[in-house]
């Protein structure tokens, strides 16, 4: 496979609505891909939850109880993937697409997440920048399983779609997997 799927992700990161969707019942499309993102991530006994509006998101952010399964396993699946990728495609055009996706989803995303906390009323740059990097980290996933090969239903391009419809996974917390 090409790193032509990263270029295209990369176009799609440009465009991402990011946030637009956060604090608005979840969709069945979004359940999906959440419980999608778990399954793949072994964590299929994980519940999905919606989250209300940027203060229970903050709160959660910050919250005690974080569950660092979800991230041991998405940091295996991300060394394994790396590996891969980069014996299909060399170092420097792996990370040349890359690097490319991460600069495409970066600046909207924060610029974005900084609409969407003013339309919420507040300004919150810690939390804007949080919600930006956690976008940018999961175009960059994305962008890493497309690099190696990996079908739609892997966790991390589940995860992207989550933000491409503009929801923030913010991560299991108590037991359940909390979606903005």
């Amino acid at each position: 496979m090409s790193l032509g799927a990263v270029a295209a992700l990369e176009r799609r990161a440009a465009a991402v609505a990011w946030f637009a969707a956060v604090g608005t019942p979840l969709t069945s499309g979004a359940r999906a891909d959440a419980d999608a993102w778990l399954q793949s991530l072994g964590r299929a006994d994980v519940m999905v939850d919606g989250v209300p509006d940027w203060a229970a998101a903050k709160a959660l952010a910050d919250a005690p109880g974080w569950d660092q399964a979800w991230w041991v396993a998405e940091e295996r699946q991300r060394t394994a993937l790396l590996a891969e990728a980069t014996a299909r495609h060399g170092r420097a055009p792996l990370f040349d697409a890359l690097t490319r996706v991460t600069q495409a989803a970066s600046d909207p995303a924060h610029d974005r997440a900084v609409d969407a906390l003013g339309r919420a009323g507040l300004a919150d740059a810690g939390l804007a920048r949080a919600a930006a990097g956690a976008a940018t980290q999961a175009g960059y996933l994305a962008a890493l399983a497309l690099a190696a090969g990996q079908p739609p239903a892997h966790a991390f391009l589940a995860k992207f779609r989550l933000f491409e419809a503009g929801r923030w996974p913010l991560g299991i917390v108590s037991a359940q997997l909390w979606v903005f």
